[in-house]
């Protein structure tokens, strides 16, 4: 009995290290592109049917604190990016416009200035750009709050800033032009 007994105990010292040891890093605040869809309306002024080339502007995983506590919190600057252009690109697929590599109109997306804060609620805040193949651009500020997670916050943040991009003056005159 006492053999079985030290066993266990050996093994919730060992669980009990193991779980001190992994809550010691970062977490990590990935996005998903299914989390959220744009507001049925928010693309209602897109209204030329042609080929748009979506282009993320981070070419490599780019890991930046988003916010720093007694736990940091990080995120991805090219995943973000990458959730912004899947919900801008599912948008433009159902108004007829073709997302197609090499195309006479471009779109170079980033999200950065990301920042993450918890209380009763989780806010996030970030910036958009969208830089237009002829010069122009685009920059769209935004914030969500969540009651759950850092998760939810950060794609909230993405998907109001992508329905803003969607009414942007900038982007639908270069689209719809």
């Amino acid at each position: 009995m006492i053999c079985l007994w030290n066993r266990w105990i050996s093994f919730a010292l060992a669980g009990l290290v193991l779980a001190t040891i992994s809550g010691c890093g970062p977490l990590v605040v990935k996005s998903n592109p299914g989390t959220f869809s744009v507001p049925a309306d928010a693309a209602a002024q897109l209204n030329k049917q042609q080929s748009v080339t979506l282009d993320n502007a981070y070419k490599a995983e780019t890991q930046v604190n988003i916010y720093t506590g007694s736990r940091d919190w990080q995120g991805d600057l090219q995943q973000y990016t990458e959730t912004a252009i899947v919900l801008l690109g599912r948008e433009m697929t159902k108004k007829g416009i073709d997302l197609a590599p090499q195309s006479a109109k471009s779109i170079t997306m980033r999200i950065r200035d990301v920042q993450a804060s918890p209380g009763w609620v989780i806010r996030a805040i970030l910036v958009l750009e969208a830089q237009y193949g002829d010069g122009t651009k685009s920059t769209i500020a935004t914030e969500n709050t969540s009651p759950s997670d850092a998760w939810r916050a950060v794609d909230g943040a993405i998907m109001r800033a992508v329905s803003q991009l969607l009414r942007d003056d900038k982007f639908l005159a270069y689209v719809n032009r």
